[in-house]
């Protein structure tokens, strides 16, 4: 199975463009200022207890703690894992099952596949809502190592650190929400490949396979290699907030002499 480029940038448009290259992204919302937009997010009992929380922040100190491994090294290192668990999950070798990071690989496709509506795509929905989920677990697991070294740092960084623990509580359930709709939209490219396969089987007038569908150019293969590519999109959007704790505790590092 070709693997799509595993390089995960940090362009906060990756994953719009991604989507818009699919022909599925939705319609750009009017532009507005950052304080405008997190008031749409959050309701008034979550308004409250995030003002409640930031005028406790200058109350919080630097946490002393055991000293801490390399913040780079570490992002870089589970970064590269969880591309490699995307990446080798797209197989439909069953011997892979066993191997695969992720402990799933692709489904395989059937006469549904081609045939239903709603079973032919179900699978690929479940796959994709399987590294979700993965990603999910991955990310905030690394997030909470990077605040510690965050809080352990300085007062400024441990600040900062809360500060980050509040906006990801406070944010979290859009946050589901909106990537809940990634596998949606991705179901739209699905079907209309399979449309175009289905009128070139009407053209010819014969129908096509699974080993047509699956070679070089094939619309089952192509979409294998659409779905990887906004995966990595997606992981690359979960990481920003990640990335940006990182800079900051770099910049730290930086300016102390």
């Amino acid at each position: 199975m070709p693997k799509a480029a595993a390089h995960v940038s940090s362009n906060p448009s990756r994953l719009v463009h991604t989507l818009s290259g699919l022909g599925v992204a939705a319609t750009a919302a009017p532009r507005k200022g950052f304080a405008d937009k997190l008031a749409e997010l959050i309701d008034l009992s979550g308004a409250i207890a995030l003002s409640e929380s930031l005028r406790g922040l200058k109350r919080i100190k630097a946490v002393e703690t055991e000293a801490q491994g390399d913040a780079q090294a570490l992002f870089m290192d589970r970064r590269a894992e969880m591309i490699e668990a995307i990446s080798a999950s797209f197989t439909l070798d069953p011997d892979a099952m066993s191997s695969s990071p992720a402990g799933f690989i692709l489904p395989s496709p059937n006469a549904d596949t081609f045939g239903d509506d709603a079973a032919g795509y179900a699978p690929y929905q479940r796959f994709y809502a399987l590294h979700q989920s993965e990603m999910d677990h991955r990310v905030i697991s690394l997030r909470g190592l990077l605040r510690k070294q965050l809080a352990a740092r300085s007062e400024a960084l441990a600040q900062l650190a809360a500060l980050d623990t509040m906006m990801e509580t406070t944010l979290a359930d859009y946050s589901r929400r909106s990537l809940a709709a990634l596998p949606k939209l991705l179901a739209q490219h699905f079907f209309a490949l399979r449309r175009a396969q289905q009128a070139a089987d009407a053209d010819a007038g014969q129908p096509s396979n699974a080993e047509h569908w699956l070679a070089d150019g094939g619309w089952l293969h192509l979409f294998h290699q659409d779905m990887q590519t906004l995966l990595l999109a997606e992981l690359a959007l979960r990481l920003q907030p990640l990335q940006g704790l990182l800079e900051a505790l770099n910049s730290e590092h930086e300016d102390t002499p």
